[in-house]
């Protein structure tokens, strides 16, 4: 299975290299619409082979496109299943951002709501009493307002080490997603890797990456991989 990683949707003039217009994303969608799945059906087959074209959609950030473009504009009209939305719980409410009541319809209408911290800092960086903070009061409050448990969650910046999603896992979470290169399966059972969209991917790169996602991954990980030798070198990277 593949897993994109979206952040804002615009009209026109992108701010940034993570938001993509309108016109970009409805591109893409056409080039995988009849391969996605809501993340429900994710969580129940993510443990299939990589071999599997299905395609899952996640938004970071809480970009108020998540509520009046991608739930709006797709979701209720059917057109994509379903998706997730990693929500920064200090950034709930600010100028461009979900409000609670958003969050909470998103959640209703079948979305799924992830944590992506409470400030959206790099946890590699935190002390360790910051971590937890960052880690368990933004599941606490989103529990709290959800009226569920909340077992997912995306490392912001895609910046994560072994003390980081040791202290994910302690706090309850049990889906953790990263910014990487190729299909879903991380290194480790519990790590899933994403490809992070940015609007200089063309419709031929993304097309590329839905044929063959680990297309574009170095000669290291193909020789590491084939030498059966990835998982290993990648806990000693992240350690």
């Amino acid at each position: 299975m593949i897993v994109l990683n979206y952040h804002e949707l615009a009209e026109a003039s992108p701010s940034n290299a993570w938001c993509l217009t309108h016109q970009a994303f409805e591109a893409h969608l056409e080039l995988f619409e009849d391969k996605l799945i809501a993340p429900k059906t994710f969580l129940e087959r993510c443990s299939d082979s990589d071999a599997d074209d299905a395609v899952l959609l996640t938004f970071d950030d809480a970009f108020v496109s998540d509520y009046t473009r991608v739930y709006a504009h797709f979701m209720k009209t059917a057109r994509i299943p379903s998706f997730i939305s990693f929500v920064p719980v200090g950034l709930v409410g600010e100028s461009g951002r979900l409000t609670w009541d958003m969050i909470e319809e998103l959640d209703k209408a079948g979305a799924s709501i992830g944590s992506h911290g409470l400030d959206h800092v790099d946890l590699t960086t935190c002390s360790d009493r910051e971590l937890e903070r960052e880690l368990t009061r933004s599941k606490a409050i989103l529990e709290d307002r959800l009226g569920r448990q909340v077992p997912l969650f995306a490392f912001p910046y895609g910046r994560f080490s072994r003390r980081v999603w040791e202290a994910a896992l302690r706090a309850g979470y049990t889906h953790l997603f990263t910014i990487q290169l190729g299909g879903h399966r991380g290194f480790e059972p519990f790590l899933y890797s994403r490809l992070c969209v940015t609007n200089a991917m063309t419709e031929d790169y993304m097309r590329q990456h839905l044929v063959d996602p680990n297309s574009k991954r170095g000669l290291a990980w193909k020789a590491s991989a084939k030498l059966g030798l990835y998982r290993s070198m990648m806990r000693a990277r992240y350690r």
